[in-house]
């Protein structure tokens, strides 16, 4: 069966969309939140105490089919320096959605999700954690081709990925238990939907962004599962100083490598710990390189496969006109596999010690 990613004129035809232009409505709900399909609007903010925190907006929660109805689902996750997490969600009925399509304007309860080229404004209120995120954009909105990656033999399903803000400044108010802090950072948010469950379609995926300098990285390696073929479904943007440099889809445009590769001691699922993502056009070329450190998160799906975030070193070489610069540093990126293998006998998400979680953490 086909995997491919929509990169042609009848792609652009068919989803209204416009090459290189990215319209309002695009952010906007994608589906009718019903039966069959998924949706979810996420951010992140690594701040200046070195904590992250992650927020995600779900139609429905991920640790269920597409096949559930209508299931409103806010997860907000906060990462302190010393590595422990602090996890909240909420589901609501359907009556507390509501999502614009002509713009990213989401309500679940009272919390929103909202903004456009001039920022957006995340408030969430979950339990103890009060937060309010302000994401301004440094880098202009990128789309890679259509955005859109069809499955099967008449393009009939799809997974669906727009990076609206591959880079921000981020100002966040976060109160919890009672305490409140300002902080400031980097952000990002992207907006993902599909029709058909990422697990029935893929094999694995590999996902990360960087800021090394005026850089800025965002590298996505979609693979296949085995009955399409395993083919290699990359998409690779690398900007400076707010400006998009390279914007590359597709395995003829990006040679992504998967090297040192073993199998993980607790979750089964081979890990590669190196990855390098290489652009060539003409004389201008761009490596990327994520090497491995060491492990920060691990949620185990059990017989479904598992979720790995990891922390290491990141390293661009920017070849051009005979002259190469190199810029360094450290970032987070993350597996998610589904090949099954022997595990929990329900499934249910684990994490590496045992407690039993949500599916946490950015999802491309």
């Amino acid at each position: 069966m086909n995997a491919v990613i929509g990169a042609l004129p009848r792609h652009y035809e068919r989803l209204n969309l416009i090459p290189g232009v990215i319209q309002p409505w695009e952010d906007g709900l994608r589906t009718d939140a019903a039966d069959g399909t998924f949706e979810w609007w996420y951010c992140d903010a690594h701040l200046e105490d070195g904590s992250t925190l992650t927020v995600e907006f779900h139609t429905k929660p991920p640790y269920v089919s597409p096949s559930a109805p209508l299931t409103p689902f806010v997860l907000v996750t906060l990462t302190r320096p010393d590595g422990s997490r602090i996890d909240r969600a909420c589901t609501t009925e359907p009556s507390e959605f509501s999502a614009s399509n002509e713009g990213c304007d989401v309500s679940i309860g009272s919390n929103t999700f909202r903004g456009g080229t001039d920022g957006y404004t995340v408030h969430v209120e979950v339990e103890d954690i009060v937060a309010d995120i302000t994401l301004t954009a440094e880098v202009p909105p990128w789309r890679p081709a259509t955005g859109h990656t069809f499955f099967g033999e008449n393009e009939e399903h799809y997974i669906a990925w727009l990076p609206t803000v591959a880079r921000a400044s981020a100002e966040v108010t976060l109160t919890l238990d009672g305490a409140t802090r300002h902080l400031t950072g980097t952000g990002y948010h992207d907006h993902n939907w599909g029709n058909i469950a990422p697990r029935k379609v893929l094999d694995h995926w590999y996902w990360g962004r960087a800021r090394l300098g005026d850089y800025t990285i965002v590298a996505l390696m979609f693979v296949s599962d085995e009955a399409y073929d395993k083919a290699a479904l990359p998409a690779f943007l690398v900007a400076k100083s707010g400006r998009i440099l390279t914007s590359a889809v597709g395995a003829n445009a990006v040679t992504c490598t998967e090297g040192d590769v073993s199998v993980h001691g607790t979750s089964g699922v081979p890990v590669a710990r190196r990855l390098e993502y290489r652009v060539v056009d003409g004389d201008v070329a761009y490596i990327v390189t994520f090497q491995h450190r060491q492990n920060a998160f691990m949620i185990d799906f059990g017989r479904s496969g598992a979720y790995h975030r990891f922390l290491g070193d990141v390293t661009l070489e920017h070849f051009r006109d005979g002259s190469t610069e190199t810029v360094r540093g450290r970032t987070l990126w993350e597996l998610l596999h589904f090949g099954a293998r022997p595990g929990p006998e329900d499934g249910a998400p684990q994490a590496a010690g045992g407690a039993r979680l949500p599916v946490v953490g950015h999802q491309a």
